[in-house]
């Protein structure tokens, strides 16, 4: 297990390292201000939490989880109103169509925040095991 945990890691500091170039411009079409902003600060908080993750600090598994929650669901209103969407370095949707709006499940974010749940449950139960 502990070699998954070291590539949930890795997955999350290259996802975080993708979604740091959009944000600055250097990958895909350029992002308005509030967009550029929005994943620019996601995109810090995955690639902080990679670094806690390699360094096997719990704090890492938690920010790489709020990470990949913001990426999970995305709308995007027929009408042009508000909408949100935080976009990753990778992603994959599946797309549900309402006569309000779109929401886009990202499948890849879904999975990996599964991946890194359970490699917080795995640590959990190992550290309470070695405190008994």
């Amino acid at each position: 297990m502990l070699e998954f945990e070291k590539w949930v890691a890795r997955v999350l500091l290259l996802n975080s390292a993708l979604a740091l170039a959009v944000s600055l411009g250097l990958l895909g079409q350029r992002l308005d201000g509030a967009g550029a902003t929005l994943v620019f600060g996601a995109a810090l908080l995955g690639f902080l939490a990679a670094v806690f993750s390699l360094k096997r600090r719990r704090i890492g598994l938690w920010g790489g989880s709020l990470y990949y929650a913001l990426q999970v669901l995305s709308y995007f209103p027929v009408d042009g109103g508000r909408e949100f969407s935080v976009k990753a370095g990778v992603s994959v949707g599946v797309v549900l169509r309402f006569h309000t709006g779109v929401v886009v499940l990202n499948v890849i974010a879904l999975a990996l925040l599964a991946a890194t749940g359970a490699v917080l449950v795995w640590r959990g139960r190992r550290e309470r095991v070695a405190q008994a």
